[in-house]
């Protein structure tokens, strides 16, 4: 019996020919071992019955002992291990499609919609989503049916027939080059997906990742990650710990001396957070648009410690662009053969993280990947400095406000506080392509 059950290594389940074997000698010792215990025998029969259910009950005893770890646990157990940690199972965001129409557009040109493009509904309470796959339509294709998501979770999300009906304005303005064109929205099928709650993997790896101290960086890094919009975070604390930029490292009196800076009492204290956003999440809140950085400030507001504030500053966007000649296949379309290189590169630059590099060998990699592309020669990677960088000092000299190419083979590499960020129209991007 001992060897069965909880153990140090976990909860070992009887199995059915131990539970029968154990029947049958109780058997044995109350009618003697002349008892017939043959598999056509009354007696046996119900020794099988008695056994399968016990069976059952060494299952919910095992069950039972896994449902009280997060590693193990599932369902409604999982739920309940999430309420102690004050982590609650997350409804999902809603889902659809679109289709897009474009009027009013300029001979010759393509327009394009990139991944995120913020759509509302027009009737009040406004509902916002963000398009998942990058739009390009022209004169000679008016028409795109795309997916869309909810920027917020829940119920809210799931809206009738026809409600997405535009794209929002101010997105538009800052993010959309479309002159005198417009853009039609509607969904032809109502959006589903926002009752249902997420599935006990990504909620597992949700528990296990929180951290289990306050008022601690990791404490606060792991709300600003769970906040919608947010693609990472770092966060840096200017007084905490050890300063081994000193130069008197390691050459501490310790009676006499101090690690850092101390900490002027009646001064309010500052630790920074860097925040990079996803496409289509606004930073500063705009036009009834709750702004990442509101959201992040009210994320972090209960794990704070009283009296440190959080300095929370976007990441520094540098732009990301490619110079190429592209050979292609004979009786490919050109414009199209653009839009699916430009795709692979936003999938690629647009999910690196802060400090993430752009390398030279995945770039050639995904651009070769893309169907009928032959050859890929005189790659060059480019990059723009964040709008932080260009700084004019005096009347002339501009500190880095021209785009620099690398070196054929060179990768962009990037500094802790800077994020890439590819731009579907951007002009740093010279792609030209030929099939000879």
């Amino acid at each position: 019996m001992t060897d069965f059950g909880i153990s140090s290594t976990g909860f070992r389940l009887k199995p059915l020919a131990q539970i029968l074997e154990e029947k049958a000698e109780r058997a044995r010792q109350m009618f003697g071992d002349d008892v017939d215990l043959r598999s056509t025998s009354a007696l046996r029969k119900l020794l099988d019955v008695t056994a399968a259910s016990d069976l059952e009950l060494w299952k919910l005893a095992e069950t039972q002992f896994y449902a009280t770890f997060l590693s193990t646990a599932s369902g409604s157990a999982l739920d309940l291990l999430g309420e102690d940690l004050g982590v609650p199972r997350r409804f999902l965001r809603s889902r659809g499609t679109v289709t897009l129409t474009l009027s009013n557009e300029a001979k010759a040109r393509l327009y394009h919609l990139p991944v995120g493009t913020l759509l509302e509904t027009a009737v009040a309470p406004v509902v916002r989503f963000r398009t998942l796959r990058l739009a390009s339509l022209s004169s000679e294709n008016k028409n795109a049916t795309i997916e869309i998501e909810a920027v917020t979770r829940g119920v809210a999300g799931d809206v009738p027939l026809g409600a997405v009906s535009l794209v929002n304005p101010l997105f538009a303005v800052k993010h959309l080059n479309l002159g005198t064109a417009a853009v039609a929205v509607k969904n032809p099928v109502p959006t589903t997906g926002g009752t249902l709650t997420e599935d006990d993997e990504t909620y597992r790896g949700l528990l296990l990742g929180r951290p289990r101290t306050l008022w601690t960086l990791e404490a606060v890094r792991a709300a600003v990650r769970q906040v919608d919009g947010v693609r990472d975070c770092r966060l840096f604390d200017p007084s905490g710990g050890v300063d081994v930029s000193l130069s008197k490292f390691k050459l501490f009196a310790f009676g006499t001396r101090r690690f850092g800076i101390q900490r002027s009492l009646g001064s309010p204290y500052y630790f920074d957070i860097l925040v990079a956003t996803e496409p289509g999440f606004l930073w500063e809140t705009e036009a009834g648009v709750t702004g990442v950085r509101d959201a992040v400030d009210d994320a972090v507001r209960e794990i704070r410690p009283i009296g440190i504030f959080p300095n929370i500053r976007p990441a520094n966007n540098v732009f990301i662009g490619v110079r190429a000649s592209i050979v292609t296949k004979p009786g490919h379309d050109r414009n199209a053969v653009a839009t699916a290189l430009k795709e692979k590169l936003d999938g690629r630059v647009n999910t690196l993280g802060l400090g993430g590099a752009v390398l030279y060998s995945e770039v050639i990699h995904d651009l070769m990947d893309v169907a009928s592309v032959v050859d890929v020669q005189q790659l060059r990677l480019r990059r723009c400095p964040s709008q932080l960088a260009t700084v004019t000092f005096g009347s002339t000299a501009r500190f880095q406000s021209d785009v620099i190419e690398m070196p054929t083979g060179d990768s962009i590499y990037l500094k802790p506080d800077e994020i890439a960020v590819f731009q579907i129209d951007s002009r740093l991007s010279d792609l030209r392509i030929s099939d000879r």
